[in-house]
């Protein structure tokens, strides 16, 4: 697959990476990464993606598409600089399905950010189908960041169930509230069905221990006061069937909702039906974690990473 016609330089974890359409949730995307990768230290990866050449009908249309990415680009770019004067900025397009791309690209990227492809409906439902499939195929974290920004939000949302990918993500959204210097809520549902001892027993692939669910909220929480000793972290213990429905009211006025890639309820997915829900009714920024990735699958039609040339926005060079 054909990028800005450089190659041979992976992209590294030291780097940022959304997606750029010149949407008003692509720039409220790249807004949030520009904020992350300079706080964090790390370069901003912007990338186009346009669609196939061979989705033209006429070869030319695909040479304007091109031009097109290369001007969004650099318009994108150059207002992200009047931000973060310094911050090193990377950009280049790629032909292709826009989640596809992205999530061989996230091999090498610290997190991939992208903003949710179309607005919800008036029940909170409906957001597009490009976020969710990023979230389910990229290998690193992903952050869905939804529009308008809320001012006054406030706070870390992470849910936790006892599984390995909770863990994980307990983990990641106690270092982003302390990054952030905001509290962290962990939060755990029991089902209203089920006495509580009955709900924390289960054994199930992926979890690794099966304590009663006060137990495992005061464990969760006592482990990251103790690496995180200035962390404001509450306790939240809720009864309801939908753990989904649980997080989305706990995190409506938070400024970062954490969860993990897998979740309960049926066959595991590469995202579970807790994950599933909350991105459908995205409440808030919201980052869904990763196990470490695995190697990727040797394939014939495996995207060749491009090389990006980074330095400070103003200076910058396009890969």
């Amino acid at each position: 697959m054909r990028g800005n016609d450089e190659r041979g330089q992976d992209l590294k974890a030291d780097e940022v990476l959304v997606g750029a359409d010149g949407s008003r949730t692509g720039q409220e995307a790249a807004d949030w990464a520009a904020q992350r990768a300079n706080g964090r230290g790390l370069r901003l990866h912007l990338v186009r993606v346009v669609p196939a050449p061979w989705y033209y009908r006429v070869p030319a249309e695909y040479g304007k598409a091109v031009a097109g990415a290369e001007v969004l680009l650099g318009l994108e770019r150059d207002r992200v600089a009047e931000r973060h004067p310094t911050l090193p900025i990377g950009t280049n397009w790629h032909p292709g399905e826009p989640a596809l791309v992205l999530s061989m690209l996230s091999v090498g990227a610290e997190i991939v950010v992208i903003g949710s492809d179309r607005s919800a409906d008036s029940r909170g439902e409906g957001f597009g189908s490009v976020s969710f499939q990023t979230a389910v195929l990229c290998q690193s974290p992903v952050a869905v960041i939804p529009a308008p920004s809320v001012a006054g939000r406030t706070g870390v949302v992470v849910g936790i169930d006892g599984s390995v990918d909770s863990e994980l993500a307990l983990k990641m959204a106690a270092d982003e509230a302390n990054r952030m210097g905001e509290s962290l809520t962990v939060l755990h549902a029991v089902s209203k069905v089920l006495p509580p001892a009955a709900a924390g027993s289960r054994t199930e692939p992926g979890y690794s221990r099966k304590p009663d669910p006060r137990t495992l909220i005061s464990e969760a929480a006592g482990n990251m006061r103790e690496k995180f000793q200035s962390l404001t972290v509450y306790e939240a213990l809720e009864s309801d069937d939908s753990p989904a429905d649980v997080l989305i009211r706990a995190a409506e006025q938070a400024s970062l909702l954490v969860i993990g890639c897998w979740g309960r309820g049926g066959l595991r997915k590469p995202i579970g039906s807790i994950a599933e829900k909350v991105l459908m009714r995205l409440p808030c920024p919201t980052i869904i974690t990763r196990p470490a990735p695995r190697p990727a699958a040797d394939s014939g039609t495996q995207l060749q990473l491009p090389r990006v040339t980074y330095g400070p926005t103003r200076g910058g060079t396009r890969g």
